[in-house]
């Protein structure tokens, strides 16, 4: 019974973040890349250099308050590779309150990681204080999930001359 149990505690898993994850895809696709092909993020300076980038169409993107930005960006390779796609270029990022959590939750380091309004250090030294000479219940703080606008590039490939002196 354990040894069946196991697989399909994973199988289950992977389908509900996969649910979690999808990516809306809005225009042209492209045969789908390999898994491990380069796919590049580019500024709006960047591209106005590369005459043949063109745009596939738009993809958008809403990440759970747990997930890290090295995340997103995976995520958004991932989807870019199944269009076919070799470049992106991230057009919008907004936090949307996703709910509240108690600092303690937030800071706990066996948790995952938290969007949140603010985590410079300053804030971080006013919290430790707080909580440290304060024994009233901490409050819950606004924690954010991230809604992510960016586009699907075609970029060619750069060839590279070297330049050979006499």
């Amino acid at each position: 019974m354990k040894k069946s149990f196991l697989p399909l505690t994973f199988a289950v898993a992977c389908f509900i973040l996969a649910a979690c994850s999808s990516v809306k895809y809005e225009g042209e696709s492209l045969p789908a890349l390999s898994s491990d092909a380069p796919v590049k993020f580019y500024l709006a300076s960047e591209l106005d250099k590369m005459p043949g980038a063109v745009v596939l169409g738009t993809a958008e993107y809403t990440a759970r308050p747990t997930l890290t930005s090295k995340d997103i960006r995976a995520i958004l390779q991932d989807a870019a590779r199944d269009e076919g796609a070799n470049g992106i270029r991230i057009i919008s990022m907004e936090k949307i309150p996703d709910g509240e959590a108690r600092r303690d939750q937030i800071n706990n380091t066996g948790a995952p990681q938290w969007n949140v309004t603010d985590n410079s250090d300053t804030s971080l030294t006013k919290m430790k204080n707080t909580i440290n000479y304060s024994d009233v219940r901490d409050k819950e703080k606004t924690i954010y999930k991230t809604f992510v606008r960016a586009e699907f590039l075609s970029v060619p490939e750069r060839e590279t001359n070297v330049e050979t002196r006499p």
